[in-house]
């Protein structure tokens, strides 16, 4: 009588099982990691706002008035601020909405190609002379609370 040999080796349903838990373990992490990236380019924004809006303080108290002009500095004629407008990383784009001796608006928006492109939900970050600070998804709607 013929004896049956050991089995070695792994069967292919062994493999298969393996390679789907791999594969939906890595689908999970990609995904994970594409939001943790979307929410810090976020703060690089958040810190670029608060930046120019402490420059326009200054400004402020030393002109009595807000400027509406970014790239420059205290001394050029006309003054301005001496904020870059791209963000550090390029990633996003700071314009002064709009500036006048008691209000001042500015804005964040994504920067074409800078990786924030399939961001929906903070398209446009802005804040403003009284520190009001909001947020404005793809669609149009409100999402202060997630993007701030």
């Amino acid at each position: 009588m013929a004896q049956a040999g050991r089995r070695t080796g792994f069967a292919l349903i062994e493999v298969m099982i393996a390679l789907v838990i791999v594969a939906i373990t890595t689908s999970y992490a990609l995904a994970s990691y594409r939001r943790y990236v979307l929410r810090s380019n976020r703060i690089e924004a958040v810190q670029a706002l608060l930046a120019a809006a402490a420059e326009q303080e200054k400004f402020h108290l030393a002109r009595g008035r807000y400027t509406d002009r970014l790239d420059s500095g205290y001394d050029e004629d006309p003054p301005g601020l001496p904020v870059a407008s791209i963000s550090p990383h390029r990633k996003f784009g700071l314009t002064i909405a709009f500036a006048d001796a008691a209000r001042f608006r500015i804005v964040a928006t994504p920067l074409e190609g800078g990786g924030q492109d399939d961001d929906l939900d903070c398209r446009k970050f802005s804040i403003d002379e009284s520190g009001r600070r909001e947020a404005v998804g793809a669609s149009g709607n409100d999402s202060s609370s997630r993007c701030w």
